[in-house]
């Protein structure tokens, strides 16, 4: 058996929408025009970026989330418009039929993940959930991922997630990798797009 840990948000939660909703509303409180969709989801998934500079024009600030400090607007819109991808459920149930053990690695603040997760009602498939908070690093730092295969239960460890930092980290880890674009073409061997071939890719680790 392995342990399979998921990124959250675009890997299980659509939550592009209240993101892009968010950054915007932050830009319009600091007197910004508005940030493409695009750009801001690009500027997110990018590595080693200065995200205060690029998405609200702040030259100070001590923070390596682009969310720390402005968590209220990030769950205003989480709570309006976020949604499971479609099939999430199913993968999840797949996953602890074949007795998986299941977790969390996601760079949203770890005081918000409780709320979304039960709001989904996915939150008791989980042994273990972590983002970030003090002392914990975000992605692709793979600290997140290292606290998590030390206390799981298996040997072997997947991550999933969607993202470049997603796949950084799971190299820093050391740990094998599945990225997930949902209802995308697959470019790569270790994509998949759909909750079938999610679950196919899933399944060849779990006979390893």
């Amino acid at each position: 058996m392995i342990n399979v840990i998921f990124d959250m948000d675009g890997t299980l939660i659509d939550s592009a929408n209240a993101i892009v909703c968010a950054v915007n509303e932050i830009r319009m409180d600091l007197n910004l025009t508005p940030l493409d969709r695009d750009f801001v989801l690009k500027t997110i998934n990018t590595p080693d970026q200065d995200y205060a500079k690029i998405l609200y024009g702040i030259t100070q600030y001590s923070h390596t989330s682009f969310k720390k400090g402005y968590e209220k607007y990030f769950l205003k819109h989480y709570d309006k418009s976020v949604v499971l991808f479609d099939g999430v459920v199913e993968v999840l149930d797949f996953c602890k039929k074949n007795d998986c053990y299941l977790a969390i690695a996601t760079n949203a603040p770890q005081e918000s993940l409780v709320p979304i997760l039960k709001k989904h009602k996915i939150l008791s498939y989980f042994d273990k959930i972590l983002g970030v908070s003090y002392g914990i690093e975000p992605k692709p730092n793979p600290m997140m991922l290292n606290l998590i295969i030390d206390e799981a239960k298996y040997k072997k460890s997947i991550f999933i997630g969607d993202s470049l930092k997603d796949k950084l980290c799971a190299k820093n880890a050391k740990i094998d990798y599945i990225n997930v674009s949902w209802q995308q073409d697959i470019k790569e061997e270790y994509e998949a797009n759909d909750k079938n071939s999610l679950m196919v890719k899933i399944k060849k680790f779990i006979g390893e």
